[in-house]
């Protein structure tokens, strides 16, 4: 497959700035003015005089697509087994807004991203809507620039964290639920679930949950949710009750 690169109309800055972008994601773009839509928000082409390009919105709903597939494949291949609804319990909390936000920060994608003045000021280049929507259509600009197999191994390679957390989520089973049928045939009040600690910022927030039997702390989980935190908490209190294997 020929690899040479489309005329893409761009300044040689902004040409050189978004190959070494797309090179530390691992993509080696053909089509730039595709990356450069992307990363283009309406607003800017609001201000642009008649012809000033297109901005993300459809490759955002393309990458949303891709990004799903790409996960759905990761977790039946990786974590076998599943029922449709945990596969989907698996998918929806590695593909929110928050966890492809959280991804889009750790590859500074904002200062690529570009905006009309009034969205600049208002502090756009900062809200996790913006820097989901961009990643989601960076997403979609690789698969239409490269193909599905360079956007899957890009979902990957970048979502790697994402979605090993969320697979050994889906690993755990539901700790909570054991814990209060334990609890309950052992003749003890059903557990109390109380989180203890929150830090970080809306979009990267830690949270930390302890979980009480009888008045006595049993258990402590993290996570990036409270559920998620939970369910960490249960499963601790279930390895000290020798039920779940350390």
């Amino acid at each position: 497959m020929d690899d040479s690169v489309q005329e893409s109309g761009l300044t040689p800055e902004r040409e050189a700035q978004l190959r070494g972008f797309a090179g530390r994601l691992g993509v080696v773009p053909r089509n730039l003015s595709l990356y450069e839509q992307a990363l283009t928000h309406a607003s800017r082409v609001a201000e642009a005089r008649a012809g000033g390009g297109a901005d993300y919105e459809s490759l955002e709903f393309l990458g949303d697509a891709v990004l799903g597939l790409a996960a759905a494949h990761w977790f039946v291949e990786k974590v076998p087994g599943k029922t449709p609804g945990e596969y989907s319990r698996m998918r929806a909390g590695m593909v929110n807004r928050e966890t492809v936000a959280r991804v889009a920060e750790a590859l500074d994608i904002a200062p690529l991203i570009l905006l009309g003045r009034g969205e600049e000021i208002s502090g756009g280049r900062g809200r996790v809507s913006l820097l989901a929507d961009c990643l989601e259509a960076l997403i979609g600009a690789v698969y239409l620039d490269r193909g599905w197999r360079t956007a899957e191994a890009l979902v990957k390679r970048v979502f790697a964290g994402e979605l090993a957390r969320a697979g050994a989520d889906g690993e755990m089973r539901d700790c909570k639920s054991r814990l209060q049928e334990f609890c309950q045939a052992a003749g003890l009040g059903l557990p109390q679930f109380e989180v203890v600690a929150a830090e970080g910022p809306d979009h990267c927030k830690e949270f930390e949950v302890e979980v009480m039997v009888d008045g006595r702390a049993v258990g402590r989980g993290c996570g990036r949710s409270k559920k998620e935190a939970a369910q960490r908490a249960a499963r601790e209190a279930l390895r000290a009750a020798g039920v779940e294997p350390a």
